[in-house]
């Protein structure tokens, strides 16, 4: 008799699991379709138990201790975090699509480069890496004009660099200017590792770029309105 009872609590016990096991796949958020599954492998251990089948224990504790790694890693992700005060302003104003957490990853993945009096990107050449300055003040020149300055939180060359074209102007550094970096194979590396995270980045990247032909093109409305007026 107590056999029998064993037996059906552990069928009911595998039914419930089997519920949350269901639902956990109509969720569209990973985080809670993971704790949906910690709770369906939690219930599968207590019927296995029940029931006596211990192959069903063994692997449903596996897939508990798999599923609980990866919600730490995804409230880690969602945990605020405190930036440096040179890249705190930089978040607010351009990246506060990532979290905290990734933003630092993705800025501090290959460490700072520093340039001073300098060109960072010639013209005619085709850049590869991806700067974002973080420091000072950079100058696109043209012919020996500047046509646009680039201060913190601005990407330098990234249509070059994403198109791997020919750059068309000079980007100097004017005194002192510190800049992160990426590669080509840093964000193949992000996109493989974290896809997420990389199309965030490269929508971040397209809004810079949209950002700079705005202004170049409120800048020549601008010069063709006085040249009228002058006329």
């Amino acid at each position: 008799m107590e056999g029998n009872l064993l037996n059906l609590s552990g069928e009911y016990f595998y039914s419930i699991a089997a519920i949350f096991s269901c639902a956990a796949y109509l969720l569209r958020s990973i985080l809670w379709l993971r704790i949906f599954l910690v709770c369906a492998a939690i219930t599968y251990i207590v019927s296995g138990v029940s029931l006596g089948i211990s192959s069903m224990i063994g692997w449903n504790a596996a897939y508990l201790a798999i599923n609980l790694f990866h919600i730490t890693l995804l409230l880690l992700d969602k945990i605020t975090i405190n930036l440096p005060d040179e890249t705190k302003k930089i978040y607010h104003r351009y990246f506060s699509t990532l979290s905290t957490r990734e933003f630092k990853k993705l800025i501090t993945s290959n460490g700072f480069c520093i340039f001073q009096d300098k060109n960072i990107i010639d013209e005619s050449e085709v850049p590869d890496r991806l700067f974002i300055v973080l420091r000072g003040t950079v100058n696109i020149v043209k012919n020996d004009v500047t046509i646009a300055t680039l201060k913190a939180g601005d990407f330098i060359g990234e249509m070059s660099f994403l198109s791997k074209e020919r750059a068309t102007a000079n980007a100097y550094a004017e005194n002192f200017v510190q800049c992160a970096y990426w590669t080509h194979d840093d964000l193949e590396k992000l996109r493989l590792k974290n896809l997420k995270a990389y199309e965030k980045f490269i929508a971040i990247i397209g809004c810079d770029l949209v950002r700079k032909l705005n202004y170049h093109n409120e800048r020549q409305l601008d010069l063709t309105t006085k040249l009228d007026y002058v006329v």
